[in-house]
């Protein structure tokens, strides 16, 4: 993406520091706002600053490319979005880990992911930001979780990693990605208790 243009007598940013923090928020909340409603291709500065109610130099002041704005509203949504459960049981931590994945694609964060599906491949910053971001915190919270039941004894050192440890959270992002049927917190509940403990169960017999 090529560099944005600024106003006459502003220079964009290198990547320092804001020049006003608490603007910050409501400018991440409006990238996110305007890509759900427009899509990548249709995000404006115009829109941006008139959404989260600020000059357009507040945010040329803060980011050099479209790429990197939407980029840096991705990565900081991500972590602030999911909390790591810690239930005491791999059952209870699964359920509170699969109904914030729910809760996360049904909120701004699915929103703006399915909206940049398309320019992904084409726009290294939103890539990266997305690999070191959702997909890093996500990643990081299920090793976690599964590393956890393991530690307790609930499972064995081979699950995590394995096809059975990936049912959980497939059939949410199959769903959500590729079906027309609603995401709910009864179908996380479901995968759990038809898919994942009965295969676990399988596992242990044998």
């Amino acid at each position: 993406m090529s560099e944005l243009s600024a106003p006459h007598g502003d220079r964009p940013g290198r990547g320092g520091r804001p020049r006003d923090p608490s603007r910050d928020g409501a400018i991440r909340s409006a990238i996110l706002a305007v890509l759900a409603e427009s899509g990548y291709a249709g995000l404006t500065m115009d829109a941006v600053a008139a959404t989260a109610g600020v000059g357009k130099a507040t945010i040329y002041r803060r980011w050099r490319t479209k790429s990197d704005l939407v980029a840096d509203a991705v990565a900081e949504l991500s972590e602030t979005s999911m909390t790591l459960p810690d239930t005491g049981s791999l059952e209870g931590d699964l359920r509170d880990l699969l109904r914030g994945l729910v809760a996360a694609v049904n909120g701004p964060l699915g929103a703006a992911t399915l909206s940049l599906m398309s320019a992904l491949p084409h726009e290294p910053a939103l890539k990266e930001a997305f690999r070191s971001g959702p997909m890093e915190v996500w990643s990081d919270m299920y090793r976690q979780v599964w590393g956890r039941a393991v530690a307790r004894g609930e499972v064995d050192d081979s699950v995590p990693g394995s096809a059975v440890s990936s049912s959980a959270s497939a059939p949410i992002l199959q769903r959500w990605l590729f079906s027309t049927a609603p995401v709910t917190d009864a179908f996380a509940d479901e995968i759990i208790s038809e898919v994942v403990l009965p295969l676990l169960a399988v596992r242990r017999a044998a």
